[in-house]
């Protein structure tokens, strides 16, 4: 099921919108020193829109649950648009950071290298699900001239094409466009990450971990059309669709 728009306004919304939680007892001072200050909105615009699924919230809000005035929130941000500016800047710095950490492990390995950019982004959004909801859902206050968020979201892109091109220079998997191939690669680690952060439960009975394949496999099972030398139908059911143990799929 699509879930509505992360900007989403209407009367439903004005209904049933949640009541502001109060703010992390450690941010509710008397007072901030301006750098503080930035960052105890940023931190808790951050927990209002991974309770609520979205940015939903004013900033009017923000400056109730921390107690201060609109005048000294605006020396930081003008308005609500600039603040999510702010944390989705913030978020692709921290995917990126994940990027970099899987890479390292791959050692220079072309293969291990595309497939440990999907294990940064999976990883990512399930340790930063507020970050990854307010990253990839359109807003309808955005304004995409001043925003920073294509800029920061082709720079994620660019380390994608980079590891492609590398991988058809080793001989590793098809030649093609290199952007046609990531919008492919990110379609099922992007839907396996929304799903996960969504919290809906799998089709049918039984848990996730008898019905959804991992993150590895994800991966692999996403790259294998595009190899050179690919498994075989024998090879792939075995290696990723053999029968669980009974025991480990139970609900």
């Amino acid at each position: 099921m699509l879930k509505r728009s992360a900007f989403y306004v209407g009367k439903e919304a004005a209904v049933n919108k949640p009541a502001t939680p109060a703010a992390p007892k450690e941010l509710r001072k008397k007072g901030y020193h301006h750098k503080d200050l930035r960052n105890a909105l940023l931190e808790t615009a951050l927990t209002l829109i991974d309770q609520r699924d979205g940015p939903h919230f004013s900033l009017r809000e923000l400056e109730r649950a921390l107690g201060v005035s609109h005048a000294s929130a605006y020396r930081h941000f003008a308005d609500k648009a600039a603040l999510l500016d702010a944390l989705t800047a913030e978020g692709f710095a921290r995917l990126a950071a994940c990027q970099n950490e899987e890479l390292e492990k791959a050692q220079g390995d072309p293969m291990e290298k595309l497939k440990a950019l999907g294990v940064a982004y999976i990883r990512f959004a399930l340790n930063n699900k507020g970050f990854f909801s307010l990253m990839f859902s359109e807003r309808g206050d955005e304004d995409l001239e001043r925003s920073s968020r294509i800029q920061h979201n082709q720079q994620a892109l660019t380390t994608l094409l980079d590891c492609i091109v590398d991988c058809q220079s080793a001989g590793l998997i098809a030649d093609g466009d290199p952007k046609r191939i990531a919008g492919y690669v990110i379609l099922a680690t992007h839907g396996l990450a929304v799903y996960r952060t969504q919290g809906h439960d799998p089709l049918g009975s039984g848990n996730d971990d008898a019905f959804f394949p991992g993150i590895d496999a994800v991966n692999e099972m996403t790259i294998t059309p595009l190899l050179i030398n690919r498994p075989s139908a024998e090879e792939i059911a075995a290696r990723w669709f053999a029968p669980l143990d009974p025991a480990s799929s139970e609900s």
